[in-house]
């Protein structure tokens, strides 16, 4: 099977600096309307994935009911529980909830259900269909909270970044996930499984192959060692690390994942992003002091997404599109 290639964006509100602003702005929304030229001239076929405000707010509404129009891309679920109701507060959290960015998983399941299907019944008012693929905000997916997708019809998650953690924040540790698509188990959503459910991780990969114990041993290596960064391209050049993530990666490091990738039989490539970084000064990573930056990565995105194509002859999918695509030989 051709390599498939998904382009999976995070659309969410305006978050400057990644601080909540109040009142919430949805201004980066207008910057999809260049992505989803991009994409339509590749063939790319991209999954947006919302959050409450962006499907709530009717300026943000319009431009996502103009793009799943165009008949080219899946409208999915992004939930941000901060900003999703209702707010009926977060065991162990002592300050406003819709003030400070937590996980998911905080809230245990029946919190988070009642989250999870207020912003469902908005994206399936807006499509007239209920999504079926989902990512939680801040990766902070638990077992717990995965088996919720479950009764609405879920196919999909893409929560998991392999190789990597988050744990500094508090959040879930994925460095020892399967890096390719699986069916997560029953208590563990880093491991295989037989939950009627694929997760399709976003591709995080060394730049060079390296058995699985040697990538675990680079991954666990602590920080205050400096090992890594002697190893990387700054210093020694032997090896770095990344994601396909145009935002933060530059595109010769992601060309060299993706090589990585391409030496599994089950190659996938799972291109990440924010919608905020494709818009100047309106997320962590693309600022207001320096102009352009959203159209950079915007052309970054381009570069690596035609690189999959022309290289891999990857396949374009929507993310439910290539979880039925992959599910048959995952139960194999």
């Amino acid at each position: 099977m051709r390599p498939l290639l998904l382009l999976t964006i995070d659309v969410e509100e305006d978050m400057p600096g990644w601080n909540i602003t109040d009142p919430i702005s949805v201004s980066n929304i207008h910057s999809l309307h260049a992505m989803a030229d991009v994409c339509a001239e590749l063939g790319v076929r991209p999954t947006y994935l919302c959050t409450y405000p962006m499907v709530t707010h009717p300026e943000s509404r319009a431009v996502l009911r103009s793009l799943h129009a165009r008949g080219d891309c899946e409208i999915g679920t992004h939930l941000h529980p901060w900003n999703t109701p209702p707010f009926s507060g977060v065991p162990g959290l002592d300050t406003d909830e819709r003030s400070t960015p937590y996980y998911q998983f905080q809230l245990g399941p029946e919190k988070f259900r009642a989250k999870l299907e207020s912003l469902h019944a908005e994206i399936s008012d807006m499509l007239g269909a209920p999504p079926t693929a989902f990512r939680a905000g801040r990766f902070g997916i638990d077992a717990a909270t995965l088996r919720e997708l479950l009764p609405l019809g879920y196919e999909v998650d893409s929560s998991v970044t392999p190789l990597d953690h988050h744990v500094h924040g508090g959040g879930p540790d994925f460095r020892n996930a399967p890096r390719f698509p699986y069916h997560p188990a029953h208590h563990d959503v880093g491991k295989r499984g037989d939950l009627d459910i694929v997760e399709v991780p976003v591709s995080v990969a060394m730049t060079r192959w390296m058995p699985r114990w040697l990538r675990l041993a680079f991954v666990y290596m602590p920080q205050w060692t400096r090992v890594r960064g002697l190893l990387s391209s700054d210093y020694l050049g032997i090896v770095d690390f990344g994601w396909l993530y145009p935002a933060r990666f530059d595109v010769d490091l992601m060309k060299r994942l993706t090589a990585t990738l391409d030496r599994s039989r089950d190659t996938l490539f799972n291109v990440f992003l924010h919608s905020n970084e494709l818009a100047d000064g309106t997320s962590g990573r693309v600022t207001s002091s320096s102009e352009a930056q959203g159209a950079e990565c915007l052309e970054r995105t381009r570069e690596i997404l035609r690189h999959c194509i022309d290289t891999y002859d990857a396949e374009p999918a929507t993310l439910t599109e290539g979880a039925r695509k992959l599910a048959p030989n995952l139960r194999s």
